[in-house]
């Protein structure tokens, strides 16, 4: 990190004020909805003023749509695939390295799914989209199921619930790990997924 010291305050470089803006961004968005925080807070989170935070972002939004797209893709589902041969050991088994991801990147996993509040912005979802294609892919290949249209809508539903439950354990605090663990596996395996016909 490039400090120099001015009159008893810490100057950091461009890119470490940028950084600093950026994390305090995300452990606000991660408290509260979007429209829920101010530039105000969100400068003084950073330990710096408005003019530095639209010097580096613009606008609330643009530094928002920046949390996203950073954090949109932490923590994807894990790349490799489980050892276990039955899908339901293999679905039990993503999950569980998966929230372990979560609870370690928790502010960035808040930040991420909180974007919903943005409403219909285009960018926002798109981000998003990414981000969960990848995610479509994963747990296609943890089911073994072929990539249809529909099987890809059922799983597209059912980051749904994985958004509600993960957010009912780590902001609200209603669900343990343990409950969102077994809700997910549950809720994947009991998905209808169309197979290939081998007949």
């Amino acid at each position: 990190m490039t400090t120099s010291r001015s009159a008893g305050r810490t100057r950091l470089s461009s890119s470490d004020r940028r950084e600093q803006i950026l994390e305090a961004a995300q452990r606000l968005f991660a408290e509260r909805a979007y429209e829920e925080v101010s530039t105000a807070e969100l400068a003084a989170a950073a330990g710096t003023t408005r003019t530095n935070l639209h010097h580096h972002f613009g606008t609330k939004r643009a530094l928002y749509l920046e949390v996203v797209r950073r954090f949109a893709r932490l923590p994807a589902p894990p790349t490799d695939l489980p050892r276990a041969s039955d899908v339901p050991t293999a679905v039990a088994e993503t999950f569980d390295k998966w929230l372990d991801l979560v609870e370690h990147n928790r502010e960035t996993y808040l930040s991420m799914i909180g974007a919903s509040s943005m409403g219909r912005d285009p960018e926002v979802e798109e981000v998003l989209r990414a981000g969960m294609r990848v995610w479509e892919e994963r747990l296609l290949a943890v089911l073994q199921a072929p990539s249809t249209d529909l099987n890809r809508a059922q799983i597209r539903a059912f980051q749904a619930l994985l958004s509600t439950a993960t957010d009912e354990w780590l902001r609200k605090g209603k669900l343990k790990r343990a409950n969102v663990h077994d809700l997910l596996t549950r809720g994947l395996l009991a998905l209808p997924v169309e197979r290939p016909d081998l007949s």
